[in-house]
């Protein structure tokens, strides 16, 4: 494999929810690949607040734009500012979601349970449909797509998430989809679990009921012991957006802790 600068350098990649958690170190990660990026997120000031990050990266070129991936008018907004900056889009990564809060489904208010779904999926197909407008005139570019917990079958169901473990369901399948209709062009549409890493999704949930609290008294331990480094996530991303990934799509990426690793992580908490 290529040296990791040298993986993306001159495309253009696009990464929603980028200014914190898994979404800022793909955008890092990408930008030190070579890539120049368009960092987007919600509020403007939490995109001015990490835009000197990516400006000093020597022969990185960066654009900042606020964009709330629930308004297609916002998403539709930031891909045509990408494109009119960098004069096409690349990568686009479907980064940014939320948990919500953390109960038995019953104890969540419909309204955030809603706020998942149109977080999560509805943004993920927002930044989908902007992407393939962009991109299929081209007939080229990489859709990457963030899933969790729960989103595929046997894996372990995400309890009292049941907004988030569905939503990530419904991105995966949405992405195979997708990957399917368009099976015929040099789209690579891709879905990625960096695994469980600790971010503010993760460190700061709400929790809603005392039988919820009580499950989240374990989060510490099961992070420390199953958690994975938030860099193999980026690392990951990264080789998904590079030629590595030519002809492939459809595909699920996970970052999964060797059986080695997971053995001394295992022995160091005895």
């Amino acid at each position: 494999m290529r040296e990791p600068s040298d993986l993306l350098r001159g495309r253009v990649a696009v990464i929603t929810g980028a200014t914190r958690g898994i979404g800022l170190h793909i955008a890092a990660a990408m930008a030190q690949a070579g890539a120049n990026v368009v960092i987007a997120s919600r509020r403007i000031e939490a995109v001015e607040a990490i835009y000197d990050r990516f400006s000093r990266i020597p022969g990185v070129e960066v654009l900042g734009w606020a964009a709330d991936v629930t308004r297609y008018a916002d998403v539709e907004a930031l891909g045509a500012q990408a494109v009119a900056r960098f004069g096409q889009i690349d990568i686009w990564v479907n980064n940014a979601g939320i948990s919500g809060p953390y109960a038995a489904t019953a104890d969540i208010p419909p309204d955030r349970w809603r706020q998942v779904i149109e977080t999560n999926l509805v943004g993920t197909f927002h930044g989908t449909y902007v992407a393939l407008r962009q991109m299929l005139p081209r007939n080229q570019g990489k859709i990457i797509n963030l899933v969790g917990a729960g989103a595929w079958e046997g894996a372990r169901l995400p309890t009292f998430l049941s907004a988030y473990g569905s939503s990530k369901a419904g991105v995966l399948r949405f992405t195979q989809i997708v990957a399917e209709e368009y099976k015929g062009t040099r789209l690579s549409i891709l879905a990625l679990n960096p695994g469980m890493v600790r971010t503010v999704l993760t460190e700061q949930p709400e929790a809603l009921t005392e039988e919820a609290r009580a499950s989240l008294a374990r989060m510490d331990w099961v992070l420390a012991t199953f958690g994975s480094p938030i860099e193999e996530g980026a690392a990951l991303a990264v080789r998904m957006a590079s030629s590595e990934t030519d002809g492939i799509t459809g595909k699920l990426y996970r970052v999964q802790l060797g059986k080695l690793t997971l053995l001394r992580r295992l022995l160091r908490r005895r």
